[in-house]
């Protein structure tokens, strides 16, 4: 059986066409997918960050109407942390860096981390 030339080129093209037209449609597919999900996961997010600031603005107009005027002229006693370098309170935590009264810290090794062994 005798085939021509342009036999076998069509044969040809039409195997290729075969292997190209669906993988290229099965990766259209999965691109388009994965944008979908992006954009869900986008709308979500947005969705997330303005739960995330309407909470934020009734606990700032909380905190404003709590202190009113007088939260500039009162003293620091109300609770709210002393800035860094004041005397603290017995209840308050003590800085990074220094001793506490309860117990000191892990013995530092060699190396200056925490639990490594002492040469």
């Amino acid at each position: 059986m005798d085939m021509s030339w342009q036999t076998t080129f069509v044969l040809a093209c039409a195997a290729l066409c075969a292997a190209v037209v669906p993988g290229t449609l099965g990766y259209a597919t999965a691109r388009n997918e994965t944008a979908d999900q992006q954009r869900q996961e986008l709308v979500r997010l947005r969705a997330e960050v303005q739960t995330a600031r309407k909470l934020v603005r009734g606990v700032s107009s909380f905190c404003e109407a709590e202190t009113g005027d007088a939260g500039a002229s009162s003293s620091r006693s109300s609770g709210s942390p002393a800035p860094l370098g004041s005397s603290r309170s017995s209840g308050s935590p003590a800085p990074l860096g220094s001793s506490r009264s309860s117990g000191s810290p892990a013995p530092l090794g060699s190396s200056g981390r925490p639990g490594s062994p002492r040469t």
